[in-house]
């Protein structure tokens, strides 16, 4: 399976159960001409006053935004690879040491604590789950400290999945819960 293709799979998925409730699905990782072009794009963490290469700090897979609104209420990073601590950490980290969210470089995406992070990782080795459990805790206990625009994202989970039905199962659960805690369930 090419890179990305999972992610793609699963937002697809999404993005049919929340269109019609009044959400945008907007993913990286696409296909022209599968999906549709105005929601397929770079989803960019960055600082600064000028949105430019070296200003990006982070690729995110997923946003769902509130259509009536324009705010981003949950930002999904899917690693399909890896689920080393390093990498986990450089997910959540880049993200909230950015200024901004931006979507397609010009569409900018208003987070806040309205917003949920979520990163997913694929762990192909024994259960790693006491760790990601970890990093997510000590993650939600240094956020507090930081002073960055990125950083008023509100919860930030750190999960698991072992193979594509269990991330779908995963990613839906922790969006629904999400958009339960914002009171938008249709």
């Amino acid at each position: 399976m090419a890179s990305g293709e999972l992610t793609a799979r699963v937002a697809r998925v999404l993005s049919q159960r929340l269109e019609s409730r009044g959400f945008d699905v907007l993913f990286d990782h696409g296909q022209n001409g599968v999906d549709a072009t105005d929601k397929l794009g770079r989803i960019v963490s960055w600082f600064g006053p000028n949105y430019e290469s070296e200003a990006r700090l982070a690729f995110l897979d997923i946003a769902v935004v509130l259509r009536e609104t324009g705010k981003a209420l949950v930002l999904v990073e899917i690693e399909e690879s890896t689920d080393t601590p390093k990498v986990l950490l450089g997910d959540v980290l880049a993200t909230l040491l950015g200024d901004r969210i931006t979507f397609r470089e010009g569409r900018n995406l208003e987070v806040g604590e309205w917003t949920a992070l979520i990163v997913l990782a694929r762990s192909k080795g024994g259960s790693h789950q006491k760790r990601a459990d970890f990093l997510e805790n000590r993650i939600a206990q240094l956020k507090p400290f930081l002073s960055t625009p990125n950083a008023s994202i509100g919860g930030i989970v750190v999960d698991l999945f072992k193979d594509e039905r269990e991330l779908e199962s995963k990613l839906i659960t922790q969006v629904e819960r999400a958009l339960a805690a914002e009171g938008k369930v249709a």
